[in-house]
């Protein structure tokens, strides 16, 4: 582990989430203030570019943020909100004749939209809106964004639920189907997940009630990492950022540090980098990170050979399982792993004894297994 530092720092708006583009060396800034997205260019300078809503006024006593949706090969980026969905480009904006609820994201072959859900608000179903011709079809529910595996051929997103969340993957088709192996996490607020860029590692942050962050293996699913937060007060799930290092991920804390994480090694280094908290992160994609804090924007290089994920691992993943069907339960039909015990479905149906180390949510399945029986 070397020391990090900025190469470029600019004064920004407050922002609290960052989200890059797959391919090119461009970032989305949502703002904390009012429902506004700011748009920079990030390789070797720093500098924004564009906005979405930067005369909004800002949030009243239920503002919410909005989300955002890059296109997977164009500079181009799609924020609904204030009951329109815009489209960004260099040449400006425009208004996208489709209606967009909590999430939305391109589909990886930019053709269409996922949204989810459906509106207005119904949480069983989410929709693909077919851009060219505004064609709707139903798909899966899934919520807080869509992440793909660098190698290619698979995508992973998230259903969240009080008792227990799924990390669920999926080929990146036409819209979501989703596969019979997925990760199973105590509680919900969780963020979206995060691959390595060898794409060997999946982590990701949150937790109701203790925050954590947790790194598994991929393709095994193995929990290598499971680490609590508590110490650094850090309520945001929006700071963690594997970079071009395969093996280190990166944590923003309130004192302004990136903590540098070895995965494998579990040792940490603390790099100071902002005078002010850390209140957003994200990896550009040449591996470079982007951090954010209360009113400037530091972009980071981290220096690393560069590093092409192995096709093997996805197609070792995808030969360990299978898709489920579209109807029913997305939990009466997927083996749970939480990385370190494995429950298949039909265990699951009929037990009702559990030791006191197991997990809350297997826990409380048990529980009512035993009184239905």
């Amino acid at each position: 582990m070397t020391a990090v530092q900025a190469i470029a720092r600019i004064p920004a708006a407050s922002i609290g989430e960052l989200v890059s583009h797959p391919k090119l060396p461009l970032v989305a800034g949502i703002d904390q203030e009012r429902p506004a997205v700011h748009l920079y260019y990030a390789e070797k300078v720093l500098r924004e570019i564009g906005a979405v809503g930067a005369d909004s006024a800002e949030y009243g006593k239920f503002g919410r943020w909005p989300v955002v949706a890059w296109h997977p090969e164009r500079p181009e980026l799609v924020v609904p909100g204030s009951g329109e969905t815009v489209r960004w480009t260099r040449n400006g904006t425009s208004v996208l004749d489709v209606a967009v609820s909590l999430d939305v994201a391109f589909s990886p072959d930019g053709q269409s939209l996922w949204t989810s859900p459906t509106p207005p608000e119904r949480y069983d179903r989410s929709d693909v809106i077919d851009l060219d011709t505004g064609a709707v079809m139903p798909a899966p529910m899934w919520d807080g964004g869509i992440a793909a595996h660098p190698a290619g051929g698979l995508i992973a997103t998230k259903q969240s639920d009080q008792g227990a969340s799924f990390v669920l993957f999926s080929r990146p088709g036409d819209r979501l189907r989703f596969l019979d192996r997925a990760l199973i996490l105590e509680s919900n607020c969780w963020g979206l997940p995060v691959f390595s860029s060898d794409g060997r590692y999946l982590a990701i942050r949150g937790n109701t009630y203790e925050h954590q962050v947790l790194v598994f293996e991929f393709p095994s699913l193995r929990r290598i990492l499971k680490t609590s937060l508590k110490r650094y007060s850090i309520s945001s799930q929006l700071t963690i950022a594997f970079g071009a290092r395969p093996g280190a991920l990166w944590i923003g804390t309130p004192s302004g540090t990136l903590l540098e994480v070895d995965v494998e090694r579990d040792r940490t280094k603390k790099h100071k980098l902002l005078r002010s908290a850390v209140t957003a992160l994200v990896a550009t994609s040449n591996g470079d990170l982007v951090v954010a804090g209360d009113g400037e924007l530091a972009l980071v290089p981290v220096p690393s050979p560069r590093t092409v994920a192995d096709p093997a691992t996805v197609a070792e993943f995808l030969a360990s399982t299978k898709e489920i069907p579209d109807d029913g339960l997305t939990e009466d039909h997927v083996v749970h792993t939480d990385g370190v015990g494995t429950w298949r479905p039909e265990e699951l149906a009929t037990i009702t004894k559990t030791a006191p180390g197991d997990p809350h949510w297997l826990r409380l399945l048990a529980e009512g297994n035993a009184r239905r029986s």
